[in-house]
């Protein structure tokens, strides 16, 4: 078994990095961390979120970051694209992720883990703005099979699992606009072979 361990549990940030180490091909123990205890994640990288990276001497946080780490140095497909104009493409698309794509879901969950859910409203809202996004994504994919250039990139991996993720919780209503998505997420999370690891 490899030295990389990710400290985490289901989320769409750790199932992104999950989903980049198969793309890679990088072997790695995931080791499941109560989201109500956090202390071995605090003590390891001196704050509460997850993912976490433990690489050898290495820790990282910071979903990201760790994907800028294991494309720097592990083999395997590169996940920022073929040329400069990719790489600000994929950028782009991270950026449009883990904001436009994810932030009525982290809303919903902020709301709820703080004991203060949303009204009716503004859960409305939430999933108003969510169907824009999958709006944008569809759009984007029209005629495609990766969000950026002729392979799967980082963009792909940040946006569909926060769509997978939305999927299988139901925070959010499935809007319309995302269902033309569905086998691009199943495609893009055959990588995440998370079940098939041991803790």
């Amino acid at each position: 078994m490899s030295d990389l361990t990710i400290y985490g549990f289901e989320t769409s940030n750790n199932m992104k990095v999950r989903v980049a180490l198969g793309l890679k091909g990088i072997p790695y123990r995931f080791r499941t961390i109560d989201p109500a205890d956090r202390e071995e994640v605090l003590g390891l990288s001196r704050q509460r979120l997850t993912p976490v990276l433990q690489h050898g001497d290495v820790v990282l946080s910071d979903s990201a970051a760790i994907l800028r780490y294991l494309d720097a140095n592990f083999a395997g497909p590169g996940l920022y694209g073929s040329s400069v104009k990719e790489q600000w493409e994929v950028d782009d698309w991270e950026l449009f992720a883990r904001s436009e794509l994810a932030g009525p879901m982290l809303q919903v969950v902020h709301n709820r883990v703080q004991g203060t859910p949303l009204d009716a409203a503004a859960e409305a809202r939430c999933a108003e703005a969510f169907a824009a996004a999958c709006g944008k994504l569809a759009a984007g994919l029209a005629g495609r099979e990766w969000l950026v250039g002729e392979r799967i990139t980082a963009a792909d991996v940040t946006a569909a699992p926060v769509m997978h993720r939305i999927r299988a919780s139901k925070l959010l209503p499935w809007p319309d606009a995302a269902k033309p998505l569905e086998g691009w997420i199943d495609k893009v999370m055959a990588y995440d072979g998370v079940g098939r690891l041991a803790d």
